[in-house]
């Protein structure tokens, strides 16, 4: 017990004072194979207990609250009935990828073995138990492809909101104004 407390400590001090907070780096330590220009906004415990089975491409973004699950974490109740499986970690277990350009949505839950393809988008709170084909928009529980990418891209441009500020302050002075038709 006391050792699985120094290695969270040890985790937890690694994260905030070597990689001063910087996401992407700590993962990449922790063996995520991760491209250029991500952001991930998600906490660093939410790439689960073998990170090192996470790959994700370029462009990508991750937000808060999305997790990785890598391993099948239910075979705790019949470890000892099958021949041959790891009494430890279980045997069951699969890598997650995320392909360039994706954008996964905050709460989404990755399963193990799930392929997203490129240039897609997993909705918000979805949790994804099979792979998502490239230039699509999944969501659910389960996800399942819901539209494809072109067809989400005009949904959007039909729902925009035209805005001209350059920082939050003008902003938000902009959206309460052509929303409450105040100023808050």
């Amino acid at each position: 017990m006391l050792q699985a407390l120094w290695e969270r400590l040890r985790y937890y001090y690694l994260y905030g004072a070597r990689f001063r907070g910087d996401n992407v780096s700590f993962l990449r330590y922790l063996g995520v194979k991760i491209g250029s220009r991500c952001f991930i906004s998600t906490a660093i415990h939410n790439f689960g207990t073998e990170p090192w089975l996470v790959e994700i491409g370029n462009d990508v973004s991750i937000t808060d609250g999305v997790v990785f699950l890598t391993h099948d974490g239910s075979s705790r109740l019949f470890r000892k009935k099958i021949p041959n499986m790891n009494v430890a970690h279980g045997n069951r277990f699969a890598p997650i990828r995320i392909e360039n350009n994706c954008f996964i949505g905050i709460n989404a839950i990755i399963m193990p073995g799930v392929t997203i393809g490129a240039n897609s988008i997993v909705g918000a709170g979805s949790v994804v138990t099979k792979n998502v084909p490239a230039m699509s928009v999944a969501a659910g529980n389960p996800a399942r492809v819901v539209l494809t990418l072109d067809e989400y891209i005009e949904r959007y441009r039909q729902k925009s909101v035209p805005v001209e500020a350059l920082d939050r302050i003008a902003l938000r002075r902009e959206l309460t104004h052509r929303f409450w038709g105040e100023e808050r």
